[in-house]
């Protein structure tokens, strides 16, 4: 497996994976996405690559914070395929990630999985990630 950054030749991939996670989408617009998210230097994406088949990605980034003095980082989007589970591929790219964050200043990780998503949970604890808040949100759009 090769962790390495997403290409445009992986647009279908993570378009399928966005909507194997729950957000669908099309290739259209995970390419508008990501191309946002590939001119900015505070954000990465990474995938998880088994013989030329994008088997999952992370999307990751870093801010300033008023809390600390150094950087947060963030991990917005973790999804490994349904057909690739259980290979070892999340915590490869949670590694690969985190490295990411380290070289970008940050000295911590937050990950703000949905409450649903109970086998995220126990992936997150088994990597050392704590349980220390909730997360509220609210659409701004009326919706």
């Amino acid at each position: 497996m090769d962790v390495r950054p997403s290409a445009a030749a992986d647009l279908p991939a993570l378009a399928n994976l966005m909507t194997e996670l729950g957000y669908p989408t099309t290739i259209e617009a995970i390419a508008t996405r990501m191309a946002l998210i590939d001119a900015r230097t505070d954000f990465a994406t990474f995938v998880a690559d088994l013989d030329g088949l994008v088997a999952g990605m992370i999307t990751v980034t870093v801010s300033p914070s008023p809390l600390r003095s150094e950087p947060t980082g963030a991990i917005v989007a973790l999804v490994v395929s349904s057909a690739f589970r259980g290979r070892g591929i999340a915590p490869a790219l949670i590694e690969r990630g985190e490295s990411w964050l380290c070289e970008h200043g940050a000295s911590r990780a937050t990950v703000n999985p949905s409450i649903h998503r109970e086998p995220a949970h126990r992936l997150y604890n088994r990597l050392g990630y704590e349980h220390t808040g909730l997360r509220l949100t609210k659409a701004l759009d009326g919706s």
